[in-house]
């Protein structure tokens, strides 16, 4: 950038030091900004100053780029447009005029001495020898310039010429037919050759891929950090890895199955008892133990005192850190109403117990195989006159309807009496033929049926403990006993059970 002041003085400006430049590069072109700003009268000239080198490098073998070719065109176009510039302001000679007698030219200036009639012209415009002797000095740099300007259209010719010969590889390297050898490079083949080939190698592992999966070995179990290769569309169908676990709590919250193995209670003494390993998934998240896990019955309680005659619940909880399994007690039968420690959480499905205890507040003792609870044998009522109606039997869960262990014991002493006990789920009036689950049992003298007569099955209670029961007899002599001695918890969770 040169800065010509109103006297005609021109001064070269400095990038950066009295311009800036913003906008390179951007097609709409940019600004330069002169601070501070140029007086009154000053003219601004903005040349071209592109150096005359050549740093673009094509090699055999390397990564072809069009931008590559089509920079190194742009720089040799700027190199002309510079040159035409600097031409434009240069003394010429004609187009017909040999450049090889340049000096023969000179020569000939000077023999005009010789030339009487040009002399006489010259002297006819001898006012203005003056100004021509003050350009003489100027005739060796402009002769100089002429020599560069021969010099630099040839470098233009040839870069032409050299970019037209890379424009040809350039095609071949892209575009040669597949298995057609780009001519010189010793080997090399063009990107639609190597198209071809992947390809092929596509289509090959595509129709084989089933074969390698069947031929491969078989894994006998499969473990939460097992991968599976999943296709995921909302990152553009990128392939990544899901666990074995995360398919199993994917299937579990879709679904909203809860389940589990395992954590089975089992009874101590009279305030303790242990709960044994296990693992499950309550509310889509995985619960799991690998040892017994010992607790009393205060460790257990989530809030006041052990209370007795209660049916407590046993649920397992899981730490919100980092997913740990612990077991709490609680009155109530929903894991909603559960007293949580800070930080813990008791979510849908985790009740994998029951516990009761007895009026001193101990635990009833129990033994128990997956949900089928078993506990002493406990006398319920005797009677020895008619009876129905609901009642809740000893040492049972209450808040929970179970299938409840009976034993009925029914006894006639003379001949022609009769004794029929019942202890059945259904209402009164539909014992006899809606009752899902029926315990029943006779005694009759006179015919085919003993004298004393016993039965044992399960009936299911209701969410209160009760059960309908129903006693007909024909004497006083005859009496029927009710006993119960455990249940099965059948709306668990607990699998296989």
């Amino acid at each position: 950038m040169i800065r010509t002041d109103a006297s005609g003085t021109d001064s070269i400006l400095v990038l950066d030091a009295d311009y800036t430049v913003t906008g390179t590069g951007n097609d709409g072109g940019g600004s330069a900004v002169i601070l501070p700003a140029p007086a009154a009268g000053t003219r601004i000239t903005l040349l071209l100053d592109v150096p005359f080198t050549q740093e673009t490098d094509l090699e055999n073998q390397g990564a072809y780029y069009a931008e590559t070719v089509e920079q190194a065109l742009d720089l040799v176009v700027m190199r002309l447009q510079q040159l035409k510039e600097r031409a434009a302001r240069a003394v010429t000679i004609p187009p017909s005029f040999d450049p090889a007698t340049i000096d023969k030219l000179i020569a000939d200036v000077l023999a005009l001495s010789n030339k009487g009639e040009v002399l006489e012209a010259v002297a006819a415009v001898s006012q203005y020898l003056e100004t021509v002797a003050g350009l003489a000095d100027d005739i060796p740099e402009v002769a100089g310039l002429t020599q560069i300007v021969k010099q630099k259209a040839a470098e233009a010719a040839q870069s032409a010429t050299d970019a037209g010969a890379g424009a040809s590889l350039a095609t071949a390297y892209a575009a040669n037919p597949e298995d057609s050898e780009i001519p010189g490079s010793d080997g090399l083949f063009s990107a639609f050759h190597w198209y071809r080939k992947t390809l092929a190698i596509y289509n090959d592992i595509t129709n084989t891929l089933a074969g390698w999966l069947h031929g491969a070995a078989a894994k006998t179990d499969i473990v939460d950090s097992d991968e599976f290769a999943i296709a995921d569309s909302a990152a553009g169908w990128g392939l990544k890895k899901v666990l074995a676990g995360s398919i199993v709590k994917y299937v579990c919250v879709a679904t909203g199955l809860d389940f589990f193995t395992g954590f089975i209670p089992a009874y101590v003494g009279a305030t303790s008892l242990t709960i044994g390993p296990g693992v499950g998934w309550f509310g889509g998240k995985k619960h799991q133990t690998s040892l017994a896990t010992a607790k009393t019955l205060a460790q257990l309680l989530d809030t006041g005192s052990v209370q007795a005659s209660k049916t407590y619940f046993l649920y397992a909880i899981r730490k919100l850190s980092d997913g740990s399994t612990d077991f709490v007690m609680s009155l109530s039968g929903s894991e909603a109403g559960v007293v949580k420690p800070i930080g813990w959480e008791c979510l849908s499905g985790s009740r994998v117990g029951l516990v009761i205890t007895n009026s001193s507040g101990n635990i009833v003792p129990f033994w128990q195989t997956g949900n089928e609870i078993n506990t002493d044998t406990y006398p319920w009522f005797t009677a020895n006159s008619n009876v129905q109606g609901l009642a809740i039997p000893g040492n049972v869960p209450v808040g929970l309807s179970v299938d409840i262990w009976v034993l009925i014991d029914t006894f006639v002493a003379n001949a022609s009496q009769d004794c029929i006990g019942i202890i059945s789920d259904a209402a009164a009036a539909n014992y006899t033929t809606g009752a899902a689950h029926q315990v029943r049992c006779r005694s009759r003298s006179g015919n085919d049926y003993p004298d004393q007569s016993a039965a044992a099955g399960k009936a299911r209670s209701n969410a209160n403990g009760q059960l309908w029961r129903f006693v007909a007899v024909t004497s006083t002599a005859c009496s029927a006993s009710f006993s119960v001695c455990g249940w099965h918890d059948y709306t668990c969770k607990r699998l296989f059970a």
